[in-house]
Order: C-alpha cells, then structure tokens, then sequence
C-alpha cells in the first residue's frame, strides 16, 4: 500500500455507512459514535473511496483521549496509524492538550512516546466517556502544564491590568466630558447673567 496515494481526513456523515459497519464489527457503540461523527479521523483511498482505518479524538478539559481504532485493511495498521498520529498531535495542541490518553494497546503507541500512567497521573486523568476501568491508561505529554498555567496566570493578569486600564480612561474620558459641560453651563450662566444686567442698566436710562 503506497500511502502516498492516501488521504486523512475528518469523518463526515457520507462516511456513515462505512464506519457502521467498521463499528459494529469491532463491537464498538455505533449508535453513540454516530452522533459524535466529528471526533473520528479517518485514513481514505481517494480512487475507491474505501475508508481502510478510523481512530477517535475525544476532548475533556485539558487532555485528550485517542479512542477506538478501527481498520478497513488490518494488514496495514501501523501504517495507517502513523499517518493519523501527526494530525492527532496538531489537534491536541491546538485544543490546548497537556496530555493525549489512550487505553489502545498496540506497540506502534508505545514506540510514538506513550507510557504507562501511575497513580500519581491518573489522579489528574480527566473522566472520559470511552474509558474502560478494566484496562491500563498509557499518556504523553504535549505540554509542560506548570508552565501552562504559570502562562494562562500571567496572560489573566494582563489581562486585568488592561481592563483597570480600560476603566481608568473611560473614567478620565467621562470626567473630561463632564468638566466641559460644567465650563459650558458656567459660560452660559454668566453670559446670561451679563445679559440680564446690561438690560437692567439700559432701561434705569429711559
């Protein structure tokens, strides 16, 4: 199989049938998968249309879970795997991931970096709903999460000095605004004052 000639993509709904059966094969929830389309990602022979492997990407807090392998041609898994993995780890990355989780227990994982979560891990593991407690969670880190949220702490207080900014200008800009309204009123009032004087003084003359 020459995997230059292979396409990766999302799923969309014209893949439906395919991926029912590819589901149901592999006794995975069809049902519940149908109506989460958008997480799969499928590896496609453009000339047939055949879908020959689809993998899940589910979103949960600050992590993702790469879920359900299926494949349309089992003879070429790793191959297919590795053409999936770069688009899951730009994905992660731009969701902001710390970690990619997974309970798929295919070699071709471990050798991309995946190892074996300890208990110290799983307590941040978020709840995925595709987990199974039976099987072992293996991770890998995207992004150093202290630096994480060192950089989300810094941007919210930048972000809090820009807003106090903010007020402080439009509280000088109301203040601006009101001062010359004074200064108006205050011209007026004498204009008015001097008016109504030089009117008395003209006609104590008549």
């Amino acid at each position: 199989m020459q995997d230059d000639k292979l396409i990766t993509r999302r799923a969309t709904v014209d893949d439906l049938p395919q991926l029912i059966t590819l589901w149901m094969d592999a006794h995975l929830p069809a049902d519940v998968f149908e109506k989460r389309l958008t997480e799969f990602h499928i590896v496609e022979d453009p000339l047939t249309k055949r879908i020959l492997a689809a993998i899940g990407l589910h979103s949960q807090e600050s992590a993702v879970m790469l879920h359900s392998e299926v494949f349309g041609d089992p003879a070429n898994e790793d191959l297919y795997r590795d053409m999936l993995w770069p688009r899951f780890k730009t994905l992660a990355r731009s969701l902001g991931a710390s970690k990619i989780w997974t309970q798929e227990t295919a070699s071709f994982w471990r050798r991309e970096g995946f190892r074996l979560a300890n208990e110290e891990v799983l307590k941040k593991r978020p709840h995925f709903p595709d987990g199974e407690e039976y099987l072992p969670w293996c991770f890998i880190q995207i992004f150093d999460e202290e630096k994480i949220e060192q950089a989300m702490g810094e941007h919210r207080y930048d972000d809090l000095l820009q807003m106090q900014r903010d007020e402080s200008d439009a509280y000088a800009q109301q203040m601006k605004v009101l001062r010359n309204v004074i200064i108006t009123l205050g011209i007026a009032l004498i204009g008015i004052m001097l008016i109504m004087f030089l009117y008395s003084f003209a006609s104590s003359y008549r």
